[in-house]
């Protein structure tokens, strides 16, 4: 059976979509084992990575939570062994396993479950997922001097959000092995109203209408009406999150292309607003939650693509199909 590690050079290098790309066009049957979880959803109310409940869905794993078992703490680590019980009992009856490390390069270091100490012991094969910034073409040769000090092997780079980039070029006269570049899809970055409503559990009091509205960008009504007006006017499919009583944001919201408004802190808008809401068909959700709660839900939903949304993952099929050289990954 073969196998590869992902491992990436920082926080949202694109390491989750990568994944999902390799395993729906791998001809055979395909594994996934992700063995920290990190961005927890509910599926069916139970607490679950995302990235697992995504390829139990797409790949139609029935494994479910044995996708992304453990949290890592650093007081009370699970064992090496642990992780590798894991993997061999996901990886039974399939014919290649891709397995997705920690979004963090420093994850595990204290206790030996780095990117390297997991890819070592399932004895799998490294490819680091990087974009083309400065700070992560550095990143990916410091890594490669620590698998070298290591006897580990780490086989290549794949560059995500690059198209023909020269950071390619570099790379490959330094004798690193790119096996493709996966040109950025925005359209990975939105989501509907109707996804941030169900993840905060906000009501919806105007505009429901509208709850199935795209939102492509987020904005923070915490400043003057002027400046306001001055950023929504280049901002569009946005929601705008602000306090319930700022009535003079909310009709700058409207007057602007805005996809909804999140009003925090339990105060309910003007009828006013209310009403022009409902007219123009753009939601707004009220919740008791503070301004810097739902900007960090807004965040989590930018990352993740819901296993419903068919065109987002057949975009992402269909970009890793045509940007990487997959023969080189399987064999």
């Amino acid at each position: 059976m073969k196998n590869v590690y992902l491992a990436s050079v920082g926080a949202r290098s694109g390491k989750s979509v990568i994944s999902l790309g390799l395993a729906m066009n791998y001809p055979g049957k395909a594994g996934f084992y992700k063995p920290f979880r990190e961005s927890m959803i509910k599926v069916n109310g139970e607490p679950m990575d995302q990235d697992a409940s995504l390829m139990a869905e797409v790949l139609g794993l029935e494994e479910g939570k044995k996708l992304s078992p453990f949290s890592y703490d650093i007081s009370e680590p699970v064992s090496i062994d642990d992780i590798v019980k894991g993997y061999k009992e996901l990886s039974k009856g399939k014919e290649f396993m891709i397995i997705e490390g920690s979004k963090d390069f420093t994850n595990g270091w204290a206790h030996k479950l780095s990117h390297m100490d997991i890819a070592e012991a399932l004895n799998a094969p490294i490819i680091l997922v990087s974009t083309s910034s400065q700070q992560s073409i550095d990143t990916v040769f410091m890594f490669r001097e620590l698998c070298e000090q290591r006897g580990l092997n780490m086989t290549g780079v794949i560059l995500n959000r690059c198209s023909d980039c020269p950071e390619r070029r570099f790379l490959e006269d330094r004798g690193i092995r790119v096996f493709g570049e996966i040109p950025a899809m925005p359209e990975l970055r939105t989501f509907r109203v109707s996804e941030l409503s169900e993840k905060m559990d906000a009501k919806v009091i105007a505009g429901a209408g509208g709850i199935d509205n795209i939102v492509e960008t987020m904005l923070v009504g915490a400043m003057s009406t002027q400046t306001a007006i001055r950023y929504m006017r280049r901002s569009r499919r946005k929601a705008v999150i602000t306090g319930g009583d700022r009535i003079e944001i909310h009709l700058a919201a409207l007057s602007t292309d805005t996809s909804c408004m999140v009003v925090t802190g339990g105060i309910r808008p003007s009828h006013t607003v209310l009403s022009r809401a409902d007219e123009l068909n753009v939601p707004i959700l009220m919740t008791n939650e503070d301004t810097l709660h739902v900007t960090e839900t807004i965040e989590h939903l930018i990352a993740r693509i819901d296993p419903k949304d068919k065109e987002k993952i057949e975009m992402v099929r269909k970009n890793v199909r045509k940007g990487l050289d997959l023969d080189s990954v399987w064999y």
